[in-house]
């Protein structure tokens, strides 16, 4: 993996288009791509620190395409791996499983964080994978101000994923509502440190089961053509669902560390 990034980095240094202004690796900005810009983005998320070993690899590759009007959209192919230890019998063991998926997003930008008050952009996106299906919404606030910038999502997510109960085949709902605030400073025109904060709370039938608040540092580097972000992000403490002191390691981990880069072709 790791060769297969500086490859794709070395690639990316020929291109001579302008990329994608985007310094934050969990919250989303109101920015769009110009008419006919395409932008591949590469995103890798290792999560893990639970009550026994458990280590999970997410990865998507996204194709963006601006379609002009201040509209975009982009389609994704995402992997996910999960490591985990299960116990059969009294004994204890390390289990793998793969999962595959497809999504489609769209962004409509409605008004500039440098040219109005203040940036907004909506959202939508819709995963199709083997074991569930996903909707997703955002609402995106953003504003820029000398070196500082600061953006806000809020978050509305819904899954459906095949169950069975009592050896009858039930389809099961869930969703997910999440809050994003996030600063950045500019060192330099290229180089950007990162503070990231997010709520997350999951509902089964509108009941909450689980709610825990993150916060990370992180940083971004761009070029004319190529950004990379990168952030570490910890659990501070839930607020629902604690299996470990204050920490819920049941639905969410101790530890996120997300790697995204992107670039022009």
């Amino acid at each position: 993996m790791l060769k297969s990034i500086i490859i794709l980095v070395l690639i990316s240094l020929t291109f001579a288009s302008n990329a994608q202004d985007r310094i934050f690796t969990y919250t989303y900005q109101s920015t769009v791509l110009n008419k006919g810009q395409h932008e591949l983005e590469i995103w890798n998320t290792l999560r893990t620190g639970r009550e026994d070993f458990y280590a999970r690899l997410d990865h998507r590759s996204e194709f963006e395409i601006g379609l002009g009007g201040k509209l975009q959209t982009a389609f994704y192919l995402n992997l996910t791996a999960k490591t985990s230890t299960t116990e059969e019998s009294a004994a204890r063991s390390l289990q793998t499983e793969n999962e595959i998926s497809f999504s489609n997003e769209w962004k409509l930008k409605l008004m500039d964080p440098v040219a109005n008050p203040f940036g907004l952009a909506l959202y939508g996106e819709y995963g199709i994978g083997s074991n569930e299906f996903e909707l997703e919404g955002k609402l995106i606030l953003d504003k820029k101000i000398n070196n500082l910038t600061i953006a806000g999502n809020a978050v509305y997510e819904a899954e459906l994923f095949p169950a069975y109960l009592n050896n009858n085949l039930e389809w099961g709902q869930e969703s997910k509502l999440e809050f994003y605030l996030a600063f950045g400073y500019a060192l330099n025109p290229r180089f950007n440190l990162t503070l990231e904060n997010s709520l997350k709370s999951v509902y089964v039938e509108n009941t909450l089961e689980h709610s825990a608040l993150f916060s990370g540092l992180g940083f971004s580097w761009l070029r004319d053509n190529f950004w990379v972000n990168f952030t570490v992000m910890p659990q501070l403490v839930s607020f629902k669902g604690e299996t470990n002191g204050t920490l819920n390691l049941n639905e969410y981990e101790k530890v996120q560390f997300r790697l995204l880069f992107s670039f022009v072709l």
